[in-house]
Formats: C-alpha cells, sequence, structure tokens
C-alpha cells in the first residue's frame, strides 16, 4: 500500500496548472503588501475629507491660584477682584469657511494618488506574470533536454555494451571504448547540470507563487497578430499607462495647492463657555458665568521671500517632467511591441531549423551507429552523434518554449487585462 501512495504523491504535489498560477498571483506577498498599502491611502482620504467639516471639541479647564486676586496697590483694604478657584467648560466649534480651495484640491489628489496605487498594484501583476512565463517555460525547456539527454543515456549504454564485445573480440582497440565511457559520464553530469537548474527555477516558481509543479507541457497560446492594434490596446489598457495619466492629474493638483496659498484663509469659530468658582459653574461674582463667544478669523500673508511663486513653478516643471517621460514612455512601448514580433518571427525560422537538425542529427546517429557496429566508425564518432542528437532535440523544445514566452511577453505588452483574456 506504501507503494502506492508514494506512486500517487507527486500527482498531489504537482497538480497544479498553468492557469492556477497565474491566478496565484493574487495571494502574492508583494500584492498583498501593495493592497494594504491602497488601503492605507483610502484611510489618508477620508482624513482629507475630514478636514472639510467643523471641527467640534470639549475642552476644560481648572485653576486654584496661591492667593485671592485683589487690586488697590498700598490701600490698607485691598479689593478683591477674582477668586482663588476658577473653572470653566466649553464647547468649542471650527469650520474652515475659505482656504483658497487648499482642502478640495488635497481631496482630489489624494483621490488620485489613491488610483495611481490601484494601478500600480495591477502593474506589479503584469510584472509578476512575466516573471511567471519566463520561469514555467525554462522549467519546461530544461524538463525536455532531460528526457533527450536521458535517450542519449540509454543510447549510450547500448552501444557501451557493443563496444564491449567488439573489443573483447579484438575488432576494436580500447580507447574506443574509453571514448564511450568517457561520454556517457559527462551525459549524467549534463543530466545532474540540467536538474539542478531545473529544481532552482521551480523554487523561485514556488516562491512567487507559493505553488510547486511540474512543468510537463505548454499551454496553447494563440496570439493576435495586429501588431498596430496590440500598441492601441497597450496604450489605452496597461496599467502603467493609466498610472502616469493620474500621475500628470496628480502634477495638476500640485499646481492648484500651490496657487491656493494665494488666497487668505478664512475660519469660523464659536463655543458655549461656562465659568465659576464650582463646578456649578454660575460664576464666581466677578465675571459672567456665560462666556460664549463667536466670531472668524483671516489670515493673509503679504510676503513669503518669493516660497509661494517657487513651489508653483517646482510644481510646474515636475508636470513638464513628467508629460516628457510620458511622451518617452509610449514610444518605448510601441518600439517594444515591433521588436517583439521580429523576436517571434526569428524564433519560428529557428524552429523550422531545429526540425531539420533533428532530422539531420537521427540520421547521421543512425549511420554512424550502424558503421561503429561494423568496426567503420570510431567510439569518438558514435559518441558525438549521440550528444548531437540529444542537444537537436534539447535545442528544438527550447526554441519551442521561447515562443511560447514569446507570445506570452507580447500579450503582457498589450497589459495584463489582455493577457488573462489569452490564457482562459
Amino acid at each position: 500500500m506504501k507503494k502506492y501512495i508514494l506512486f500517487l504523491l507527486p500527482i498531489f504535489l504537482y497538480s497544479s496548472t498553468f492557469n492556477d498560477l497565474i491566478k496565484s498571483i493574487d495571494n502574492n506577498l508583494l500584492i498583498q503588501s501593495k493592497k494594504e498599502q491602497t488601503k492605507a491611502l483610502k484611510k489618508l482620504l477620508l482624513t482629507k475629507k475630514a478636514k472639510n467639516y467643523p471641527f467640534i471639541g470639549i475642552q476644560a479647564k481648572a485653576t486654584r491660584l496661591y492667593d485671592t486676586p485683589t487690586a488697590g496697590g498700598f490701600a490698607p483694604t485691598p479689593i478683591i477682584v477674582g477668586t482663588k478657584t476658577n473653572l470653566d467648560i466649553s464647547l468649542n466649534i471650527t469650520y474652515p469657511l475659505f482656504t483658497g480651495f487648499a482642502i478640495t484640491n488635497s481631496i482630489k489628489k489624494a483621490k488620485l494618488q489613491l488610483l495611481k496605487s490601484r494601478l500600480e498594484t495591477q502593474e506589479l501583476k503584469r510584472e509578476l506574470y512575466l516573471k511567471i512565463v519566463t520561469i514555467y517555460s525554462s522549467i519546461f525547456s530544461l524538463n525536455e533536454a532531460i528526457q533527450a539527454s536521458y535517450e542519449a543515456k540509454n543510447a549510450i549504454e547500448k552501444s557501451y555494451e557493443k563496444a564491449k564485445g567488439l573489443y573483447k573480440n579484438g575488432f576494436i582497440n580500447i580507447s574506443n571504448l574509453y571514448k564511450i565511457e568517457a561520454e556517457k559520464y559527462e551525459i549524467f553530469s549534463t543530466i545532474e547540470s540540467y536538474k539542478e537548474q531545473r529544481d532552482s527555477l521551480t523554487n523561485d516558481l514556488q516562491y512567487i507563487t507559493g505553488i510547486k509543479v511540474n512543468v510537463s507541457f505548454l499551454p496553447n497560446f494563440n496570439l493576435m497578430q495586429n501588431k498596430n492594434r496590440l500598441q492601441k490596446i497597450a496604450l489605452n489598457q496597461r496599467a502603467d499607462i493609466k498610472a502616469l495619466r493620474v500621475e500628470l492629474k496628480i502634477n495638476k493638483k500640485d499646481i492648484a495647492l500651490a496657487n491656493s496659498k494665494k488666497y487668505p484663509t478664512i475660519t469660523l469659530f464659536a463655543a458655549l463657555k461656562r465659568q465659576g468658582d464650582s463646578l456649578r459653574l454660575d460664576g464666581n461674582g466677578f465675571e459672567n458665568a456665560d462666556q460664549s463667544y463667536i466670531g472668524a478669523n483671516l489670515n493673509y500673508n503679504i510676503f513669503d521671500s518669493g516660497e509661494k511663486k517657487d513651489e508653483k513653478q517646482a510644481a510646474i516643471a515636475k508636470r513638464v517632467a513628467t508629460k516628457l517621460y510620458f511622451a518617452d514612455y509610449k514610444r518605448v512601448i510601441k518600439k517594444n511591441i515591433k521588436n517583439a514580433f521580429l523576436r517571434l518571427k526569428s524564433l519560428k525560422f529557428r524552429a523550422i531549423s531545429a526540425n531539420k537538425q533533428i532530422k539531420a542529427s537521427q540520421s547521421y546517429y543512425n549511420l554512424t551507429n550502424g558503421r561503429f557496429e561494423n568496426s567503420l566508425a570510431s567510439g569518438d564518432e558514435l559518441s558525438r552523434s549521440i550528444a548531437d542528437l540529444a542537444k537537436a532535440k534539447a535545442k528544438k523544445q527550447e526554441i519551442k518554449a521561447k515562443i511560447f514566452l514569446q507570445k506570452c511577453k507580447i500579450s503582457l505588452l498589450a497589459g495584463s487585462s489582455f493577457f488573462l483574456k489569452k490564457i482562459k
């Protein structure tokens, strides 16, 4: 029973699909961290909105003087003008009537920063999707190389057994046997190297996704061939492009905030206040018990050594810089899509070449193996033909993996949303 359990265990470990890997990104720690940052910005937005409402607070004050307040100078009997104990409690209301539109613009800026954070999360997902497909295709390529190397291992072991028989019968010399044996151990070494690379990449993939997989196939992936349309989709749908547009709007709000400092600020305030010399707050015999008031405060800075002007100029320069960067960024995206299609075209030609190379290597191996059995070829020739055939098979699968990766890259250049539609 244990034997069957051990046999089935890899199936449970590696049962996830390519789609499962893509979906797992929602649970990635970097994505979760970015979402928490977005939550923080949402709370900051609420704090900005709160400044648009009246502030209401309660203030209580109690003092006990060392002496009773008196007046009269050097008169024989000083006049009492206050009490030792003084208590007052007030309910205060403050309202920013006008701030030069600073509060309104700060709220709008906070909303834009929240939107930008969400878009940055989407862009981070796109980058992680690219890492997944890159690692996934590399693991597939290495698995196929391992498979081809095992086939070469079987072939070299069979040839080695034949060579030992030929050597015993005096048809070949010992050097031929050594050559085949050396190639056999070279293949063993190559397999272990491939395994080390594959296992390392598998760990990298598990780190990103939390899932351990055994990549045995490449999913079908249909690619839109119209690069002009893909460029339009990229410039309209990509999260990083949208984030830059939002950044331009944030820069505009920074200019508006700098402008708001040119205006005076007007604050209304009022209080319901009572005071006295006891908790009854019914006065102290010298002042009114009711100390309530209402008023307004105007604040206007008439000279700041050019601070407001410089702040506005800095905000304008920042927006110009962002616009220039944005223009260049869009050109880079268009260029990358064009180059990606050129790369895909080149890989397809290499795939045709790889198929031809396998046929040639297979034919040469068959010929060399037959000649070796008839003592017409050396062990070195046979070993090289086996190794070349294994390399040709591995190369074909490597190019197949690169074509898959390139198709994914092109779709990801159009945006994560576009990519996700293609893998469903």
